[in-house]
């Protein structure tokens, strides 16, 4: 796939081409030498808002989110703050799940040596996503799972990850503390995992997260 210049790439994503390269800074976006954007980092970007442009919410609340679909206690939040979430999910649509709860985590994408990737998975919390879950194959070459921010520098060091937007592991650096992050990882709603799925750029898996995220709010109407 073609190099996109910092103007194709404001173009595609809608926005003016300060605000990519805000996006580049932040790390959002990828840019490969002076006035070049890799494309695959500008779809992944797209595909974690699938359009919206509806605000997300802020970190605890996505995370809120993610423990009430799966029925488990976010106690994190005060009770006005879970009870008007709790209303707010059961009307929102599925297709908006993701973009509203991409703060829960900002994503990163690196490529890494095949070995590594055994003793990196022993350093995060997977949800699942490439796990077969929703109907899909089994991804083994593949990782994708969750770590504490802090941590995530020491990681790519440790590891000699190397920024990839097209690369085999994707790492989503969170504030929110590993186990609270691993116990809804758990959930038998496979929430977590849906709402990674729902984000990909594959067809096949977004379609796949949003079956699971679906059945999670259908339980939370019920």
């Amino acid at each position: 796939m073609a190099l996109m210049t910092t103007q194709q790439a404001a173009e595609r994503i809608g926005v003016s081409a300060r605000h990519v390269q805000r996006l580049v800074a932040a790390g959002d976006l990828v840019a490969i030498g002076p006035d070049r954007i890799d494309p695959e980092s500008v779809a992944q970007w797209m595909a974690q808002r699938q359009g919206s442009r509806l605000r997300a919410w802020e970190e605890p609340t996505a995370w809120a989110a993610v423990a009430l679909l799966e029925e488990l206690p976010a106690p994190w939040l005060g009770q006005a703050q879970r009870s008007r979430l709790r209303s707010a999910l059961a009307d929102v649509p599925v297709s908006e799940l993701a973009p509203r709860t991409r703060n829960r985590a900002t994503v990163h994408r690196w490529s890494a040596h095949p070995r590594a990737l055994d003793h990196l998975a022993a350093d995060v919390v997977e949800s699942g996503a490439t796990r077969g879950i929703g109907g899909l194959t089994a991804v083994p070459d593949r990782l994708d799972g969750y770590v504490h921010g802090a941590a995530l520098p020491r990681l790519v060091q440790r590891y000699r990850l190397e920024s990839d937007p097209a690369g085999s592991v994707t790492l989503r650096a969170t504030g929110m503390p590993g186990d609270v992050v691993a116990e809804l990882a758990r959930g038998r709603r496979h929430v977590l995992a849906g709402l990674d799925l729902a984000g990909s750029t594959d067809a096949r898996e977004r379609s796949a997260g949003e079956r699971l995220l679906d059945r999670a709010r259908a339980s939370l109407r019920g």
